[in-house]
C-alpha cells in the first residue's frame, strides 16, 4: 500500500496521549529518558525548524501530523496558516483541542483523512512528513504528491536499519503491536528525491535513521 496500512492506524488511533508525552518536558524525569531513549524524536524536531526556511507568514502542510506538536510549533513561529493531516481521528482530534487551548485554531486547520486521495486544492511553502515514512511500504506516490504541493522546502524523516535498535523496533511494532515498519537506505532515498522531483536535496545522516530536505527554491541550497 501507498498509504500507511491498516495496522499502523489502529495503532495510532489507540495513543494520542501516550505519543504526545514524548514531546513533554512537564515531566522531567520521563523527559531526561525519552531524551536518552529516544533521540531520533529530538534530532529530527531539531533540523525541521533548522532547515524549514522563513516561518513568518508561510503556509505549512504537516503529513502526518499526529497530536499536532509540529503544526502547533510552526504556528508559533509565526506561520499564517497550518494545515495537518493524519488518518487516526483521535490524533486529530487530539490535535484539534490543543490547537485551541493555545489560542492557535485560527491558524491551524486538522484533517482527517488519506494524504494521497485528499483533495487540497492549495500548495504550501513549507511541506513536512516526520515519522511518517516508517509506515510507508511504497513510498514514491507520497513523494511524487509532496513534490507537487511543496513550493519551497520540503523536509521528512526516514528510519534506517541499525542493528540491535532495529530489531528491537520490528519486535515491538512488526509483532508485537501489529504495525509494519519499514527502513530505507541513502541510495533509496537519493532516487526518491530525485524521480519525485526536487531540484535539489540534502540527506543528513542520525544517529538512528536519515533526515531529509527537497527545495523548490531558486536561492541557493543551505
Amino acid at each position: 500500500m501507498s498509504s500507511p496500512p491498516d495496522g499502523a492506524q489502529r495503532y495510532f488511533e489507540r495513543i494520542p496521549e501516550k505519543w504526545d508525552v514524548l514531546y513533554s518536558d512537564e515531566n522531567p524525569v520521563r523527559y531526561a529518558i525519552n531524551r536518552l531513549f529516544r533521540k531520533g524524536l529530538f534530532e529530527r524536531y531539531r533540523l525541521t525548524f533548522e532547515h524549514c526556511g522563513d516561518i513568518a507568514g508561510a503556509s505549512v502542510l504537516d503529513i502526518g501530523c499526529g497530536t499536532g506538536r509540529y503544526s502547533l510549533e510552526f504556528a508559533k513561529r509565526g506561520a499564517s496558516r497550518v494545515v495537518g493531516i493524519d488518518f487516526a481521528p483521535s490524533m486529530v482530534e487530539f490535535s484539534r483541542r490543543i490547537s485551541h487551548e493555545l489560542g492557535l485554531a485560527d491558524r491551524c486547520e486538522f484533517v482527517c483523512g488519506d494524504f494521497l486521495t485528499h483533495p487540497f486544492g492549495e500548495s504550501f511553502d513549507i511541506v513536512s512528513a516526520l515519522g511518517l515514512f516508517d509506515y510507508v511500504a511504497d513510498p514514491a506516490p507520497l513523494f511524487a504528491k509532496m513534490a507537487d504541493l511543496t513550493n519551497k522546502r520540503f523536509l521528512a524523516s526516514f528510519p534506517r536499519k541499525t542493528g540491535l535498535w532495529d530489531l528491537q523496533r520490528t519486535i515491538r511494532y512488526r509483532w508485537i503491536k501489529k504495525c509494519p515498519i519499514y527502513n530505507y537506505t541513502r541510495e533509496q532515498l537519493e532516487e526518491r528525491f530525485r524521480d519525485a522531483p526536487f531540484p535539489a536535496f540534502r540527506i543528513i545522516q542520525l544517529s538512528r535513521g536519515f533526515f531529509g530536505i527537497g527545495i523548490k527554491e531558486t536561492e541557493a541550497f543551505l
